[in-house]
């Protein structure tokens, strides 16, 4: 029984004296029946905000949570009313907000539904209200209870386990009981890969060689890969609330918002990339600022394809690389990653659109000394705070997480970083050093893609350790929207259960290896033993990767943000393609990036040389 029920004493049914006490329950009004448990459900929503906002940085005065009462399929009944308006003074008493069930349009911390049976959660505001919940976000549940009805007749299959947690019942009496929910922080694309066997229940062997490299993360016991997955992709994610969602519109005159994490949640984004090689950040971005990027990449990417489709001396069918005389090369724009994989960072769209949002960003920062210099990367200073109207590039949340990744400081030591008087430096003041933030390009993904071999996208620059601190990193986000209805779009497939998607899509995404940023976890994964006899070990290894490899999905505006030694690879996307003729680009996944490095830090790539697409 949670705490915030234990002034209500036992709702035990063992003993005479309770079943004395169930009779008199029964006679009392049904309000005062509610009244505990509503007073009960609202102390234990300010208990779980509270303890949250040393680790989040949110207020209880900032939270939100969503109230409805469906009695028996009567939204509008006076008894509905009459709880709703109970539930909802409880929880402003206590300082929170409270949002309408119905309302559609504004998101929520927390939800509380007040139902007749559980036939009620499918009903129109119950599930609004599923839909509007953050994720992470949690569900409370007060149900009617009916005469000798069982825990067990309740049916709580609106909530499959693919987007939420297991469901825990809190408080059981004769009249009501309360159960409680929550969303997961992160999904995965369980419908990718199936090479990998993920319903499996993980072996006791792999649980111990993973809890040895990665002991900040127990399995639990009789857990399968695919729990562990989700579990773990929650794990090393980020969920702003809603007041963090609502902090910065875009323009004065626009209703769109970008998110602008608390300085509490922006060092906990960097301790997860320091202790896991990566971090995902929910909803951070508008997609406003995203979308158009998407579109963008597609349209120059369909150029690229036709341009060199009719080359004069060299053509290549990009989409058709089997039918080809020549193989493709990597051009000035655009460089091959595998066959129907390009990674496009340039092109005339592109560029149109670049240098209109720099030039924006450019107003927005003056005094900020930030440059923009055509596809060049642009050094980030301590004093470039960003911009959240012009470009998602120069967000100010991303910009601070980078800041923090490139320049780890232990308070007792930076005062005597003495040399950094040289080169016109200020001194040991400790302020974040210079870093290079590269322009917006994107990974095109096209239907009949395959998975990527696994990779990392740069070395360790030494070996004597087991992780330096980050010196190159990606930030990933999608240049399109998943989307529930599929009906102009039928070749690509997005599962969702009651309007909420379940982080299965054909489209693919990017696979991540969880804290294999230390050379230590990487060796376990993929090192062949020294002796040359690796029969032993290599079933052992296939497990391991398989158990630390997460599939998280993004949708529009979410972030991942990982170090460049992090093990990665591309999924197969396994749409369809264009079936009806009208859109050439569908199925296509265009999967945004900024490459970010130490100031110091050449990336050895560089297609300035090579012969462009587009001129």
């Amino acid at each position: 029984m949670d705490a915030a029920w234990v002034a209500f004493g036992s709702d035990s049914d063992d003993s005479d004296d309770d079943s004395t006490a169930d009779k008199n329950e029964q006679a009392q009004q049904p309000n005062v029946l509610f009244e505990s448990n509503a007073a009960a459900v609202t102390v234990a929503i300010t208990q779980y905000f509270a303890s949250l906002t040393k680790t989040t940085g949110v207020g209880l005065g900032e939270r939100v949570v969503a109230v409805t009462s469906v009695v028996y399929g009567d939204e509008c009944g006076e008894e509905a009313g009459e709880l709703k308006t109970m539930m909802t003074e409880w929880v402003i008493r206590r300082g929170m907000k409270v949002v309408a069930g119905h309302d559609v349009s504004s998101a929520c911390d927390a939800a509380v539904l007040i139902v007749g049976d559980t036939k009620d959660l499918q009903s129109d505001s119950s599930l609004n209200i599923r839909r509007r919940l953050v994720p992470g976000g949690i569900v409370w549940m007060i149900i009617k209870r009916q005469e000798n009805e069982s825990d067990n007749n309740n049916s709580f299959d609106c909530f499959p386990g693919s987007i939420w947690e297991e469901i825990s019942c809190v408080s059981t009496s004769s009249s009501y009981s309360v159960h409680k929910i929550q969303k997961r922080a992160c999904l995965v694309n369980a419908m990718s890969c199936p090479w990998m066997d993920k319903k499996s229940i993980i072996g006791k062997e792999v649980a111990l060689a993973a809890e040895k490299k990665c002991g900040n993360f127990k399995v639990a016991e009789n857990e399968s890969y695919l729990q562990f997955e989700l579990r773990a992709a929650s794990q090393v994610t980020i969920v702003p609330s809603v007041a963090e969602r609502t902090r910065a519109k875009i323009t004065s005159t626009d209703e769109a918002y970008t998110t602008i994490l608390t300085d509490t949640n922006i060092k906990h984004a960097i301790e997860k990339f320091r202790v896991h090689g990566l971090v995902i950040i929910k909803g951070l971005l508008p997609p406003e600022q995203t979308i158009p990027w998407g579109n963008v990449v597609l349209e120059d990417f369909t150029s690229a394809v036709e341009a060199l489709k009719n080359h004069q001396s060299r053509p290549v069918d990009l989409l058709n690389p089997d039918k080809g005389q020549f193989e493709p090369l990597s051009y000035k724009e655009m460089a091959m990653r595998e066959d129907l994989r390009v990674d496009l960072r340039s092109g005339p769209s592109m560029e149109k659109l670049r240098s209109q949002e720099n030039n924006l960003a450019s107003e927005a920062m003056a005094g900020n000394n930030v440059i923009d210099v055509g596809s060049q990367p642009t050094i980030i200073t301590a004093d470039t705070m960003g911009t959240a109207g012009s470009s998602w590039r120069y967000h100010p949340s991303i910009l601070a997480i980078l800041k923090g990744l490139f320049n780890p400081r232990d308070d007792s030591l930076y005062k005597g970083n003495f040399g950094r008087w040289n080169f016109g430096g200020n001194g040991p003041d400790g302020s974040p050093q210079p870093f290079r933030l590269g322009q917006i390009g994107s990974v095109v993904s096209c239907p009949g893609s395959g998975d990527q071999a696994i990779h990392a996208d740069t070395p360790h620059l030494f070996e004597h350790t087991d992780c330096h601190p980050c010196h190159y990193c990606n930030v990933f986000t999608p240049g399109y929207k998943v989307a529930n209805d599929q009906t102009d779009n039928p070749s690509v497939q997005n599962e969702f259960v009651d309007g909420l998607w379940t982080g299965s899509s054909t489209m693919g995404g990017t696979a991540l290896v969880y804290d294999s940023h230390r050379l230590s976890v990487s060796a376990m994964l993929l090192a062949e033993s020294d002796d040359g006899n690796d029969n032993d070990n290599a079933s052992l290894r296939r497990q391991l990767l398989e158990l630390l490899t997460l599939r998280p999905a993004l949708d529009a505006g979410d972030i991942v943000v990982f170090d460049n030694r992090t093990l990665h690879y591309g999924i197969a996307n396994i749409s369809k393609g264009d079936t009806t003729g009208k859109d050439s680009n569908a199925g296509r996944r265009p999967m945004l990036y900024l490459n970010v490095t130490q100031s110091w830090f050449h990336d050895p790539k560089n297609w300035d040389d090579r012969e462009s697409i587009f001129s």
